[in-house]
């Protein structure tokens, strides 16, 4: 970055140099917080409705349907989606309620269930039948489940 120097204004000079440094580390920090490494200028999620995908999808990835009471609501309803994908061996599991927000979650490895991947919240498993239903943070979801 070239920067024209006038005589007796070197204190500016290094301001703006500190600016520019920190406005590049400012971009870089969001760009890898919003999932991007910095080469790609459009949001791969777009769909061009002004909406975006939270977390973009691999092409390995399947959606269903599940019942879920999000945000404290009384009764389930299968509003909320889940996308399970596989990364790093680990099967993933983000369930995407109707009003755009989302939780993620690791299915264990021994079967037993569910952990949430983000945040400090409990999560509470109740297995009935072929269904496992997961609380978490006043959010409530019914995931089919097969017992050995």
């Amino acid at each position: 970055m070239a920067l024209l120097r006038v005589a007796g204004d070197d204190r500016k000079v290094k301001r703006m140099r500190i600016a520019g440094a920190l406005a590049v580390v400012g971009l870089a920090f969001a760009a890898v917080a919003c999932g991007g490494d910095g080469a790609a200028v459009a949001n791969p999620g777009d769909d061009g409705t002004g909406t975006t995908d939270p977390t973009p999808s691999p092409s390995s990835s399947t959606r269903t349907t599940i019942a879920c009471a999000p945000n404290g609501a009384q009764s389930f309803d299968a509003t909320c989606s889940v996308e399970r994908i596989e990364v790093e061996g680990k099967i993933l599991l983000t369930v995407f309620h109707p009003d755009g927000g989302f939780r993620r979650f690791e299915q264990l490895p021994d079967g037993s269930g569910l952990a949430a991947v983000a945040g400090a919240d409990a999560v509470t498993q109740t297995l009935s039948g072929d269904i496992l239903e997961i609380s978490l943070a006043g959010n409530r979801y019914r995931f089919p489940a097969t017992t050995r």
